[in-house]
């Protein structure tokens, strides 16, 4: 023999010992380092520290530590888009799913704003109106506030007797006499 318990099948060839086939030792982990120890024959397992994959995607810091792949830390999955739910799946990794909740789509006149497919869509508008055909129901969008400025918009001032009515001054006024004359005496 080669006085190596590492190997199996040694022969003589020529006054010489030839080593035969060499154990192996691999224990399929990449956290260790795998060897023979010539005096016992055992295999040897060394803990490292190199890199490898714990197989979970939401851990992005993956070490060796005493012999096994040890994942740390969490992945940030998050978009920045409140109308995604952010999570982490040990498969696929960040998941930001389409949610519906309440937003904020940045203009002042628009109420209860909702999620919709991964973006903020309009709510109602805000209500502005001051039941005057004779004004304008404005909104600011950036601040909200209301307006409801004069305007000359045709009307009905609910008398037979004129025609053409226009808003002047807020209110419908009477146009242009009409010949209300029934001709009854």
């Amino acid at each position: 023999t080669d006085n190596n318990l590492c190997t199996t099948g040694d022969a003589c060839s020529l006054g010489k010992c030839l080593s035969g086939k060499q154990t192996v030792c691999d224990d399929s982990n990449p956290c260790t380092a795998d060897s023979c120890s010539a005096k016992s024959g055992l295999c040897l397992h060394t803990p490292t520290a190199a890199v490898c994959s714990d197989a979970n995607a939401c851990t992005p810091n993956d070490a060796c530590v005493l012999g096994k792949c040890v994942g740390t830390g969490t992945k940030n999955c998050d978009d920045g888009n409140g109308c995604t739910s952010d999570s982490c799946d040990k498969l696929a990794g960040c998941v930001n799913a389409a949610n519906q909740l309440v937003c904020e789509d940045g203009n002042k006149c628009t109420l209860l704003d909702l999620c919709k497919a991964g973006k903020c869509a309009a709510g109602a508008p805000k209500p502005c109106s001051d039941g005057n055909l004779c004004t304008d129901d404005n909104c600011e969008a950036t601040t909200g506030v209301c307006s409801n400025p004069q305007n000359a918009a045709p009307c009905d001032d609910l008398s037979k007797c004129t025609a053409g009515d226009i808003c002047k001054g807020g209110k419908c006024v009477g146009g242009s006499a009409t010949n209300c004359d029934d001709k009854i005496e």
